[in-house]
């Protein structure tokens, strides 16, 4: 990822006074704000900044990710969309899609730090993107993901070096918050985020899904079972010397009747003829 300018502004007029942080070096509740909820307002280092609505694409890309996202998180886990989280002091800013534990935190009785937190970008928001990225991995966030809805690449964020890396076309995500691995592909593609969404749901055993298959199962024996009636007739028909002509014996195969399929087979054992098993 290249620098360049964010067209996130700071507000002079809302900037308010850098709190000290304490010696013992403690931090606040991820959920304790600095701005306003639902205001499209972030802060970082103490400067107020405004949030621009999402571009055609973003907008897109925002839905897809959280789609994802949201069908393959692991039991025990949550997905939000523009969740704010206090990454220390004097910032507090909102991932565009966060993974996070369920269970509320044991020490604050709040919403416990997102594990995995992604956002999506062009590349005017690239700098402001990779700022409010190195925040949140310092407060702890274990992964970052970063969409590049113009160059359509995924990158991770490095903590060793701070930076972003880009993952290959190929690459998936693999992760305990997911339940199924999430390949790059699929917050580009919607055939690729739709079967990442149905794997999700077969690894879950959703209901829909696993009564379907099971119908399918079900459909599939019985046309099992009526194939070999049908073969059956043809069979005996065979034997009898009855001739059936390439229609005929389409219609045999095709049948899909159970009581049909009987009548026909006891007829044959005493047809002469063809129209004798069709006609009774």
């Amino acid at each position: 990822m290249s620098h360049s300018r964010s067209k996130v502004t700071a507000r002079t007029p809302g900037q308010g006074p850098r709190r000290p942080e304490p010696s013992h070096g403690e931090l606040p509740a991820v959920d304790d704000h600095l701005v306003e909820p639902e205001t499209h307002t972030e802060m970082i280092d103490g400067v107020t900044c405004e949030t621009p609505s999402a571009t055609e694409a973003q907008a897109a890309h925002h839905v897809r990710a959280a789609h994802v996202l949201t069908a393959c998180v692991s039991a025990g886990y949550k997905t939000a969309i523009a969740l704010l989280t206090r990454a220390d002091w004097n910032t507090d800013v909102a991932p565009d899609v966060s993974v996070f534990p369920s269970a509320r935190d044991p020490k604050t009785g709040g919403r416990q730090l997102e594990e995995l937190a992604f956002a999506v970008y062009d590349r005017e928001r690239e700098a402001y993107t990779t700022r409010k990225a190195a925040k949140l991995a310092t407060r702890g966030v274990r992964r970052l993901f970063a969409v590049d809805v113009e160059a359509h690449g995924l990158h991770e964020w490095q903590h060793t070096t701070a930076a972003w890396r880009p993952l290959d076309v190929t690459a998936e995500i693999i992760d305990r918050c997911l339940r199924v691995p999430i390949p790059t592909r699929a917050f580009f593609d919607r055939e690729a985020a739709d079967d990442t969404v149905a794997r999700a749901f077969l690894a879950a055993g959703n209901r829909v899904i696993e009564r379907a298959l099971a119908e399918r199962e079900r459909q599939s024996g019985l046309r099992g079972r009526w194939h070999a009636l049908a073969a059956a007739v043809l069979r005996v028909l065979e034997r009898r010397g009855v001739a059936l002509d390439d229609r005929a014996r389409a219609r045999v195969l095709a049948c899909d009747d159970r009581d049909q399929l009987d009548a026909w087979l006891d007829r044959a054992v005493i047809a002469a003829t063809a129209a004798d098993v069709f006609e009774g």
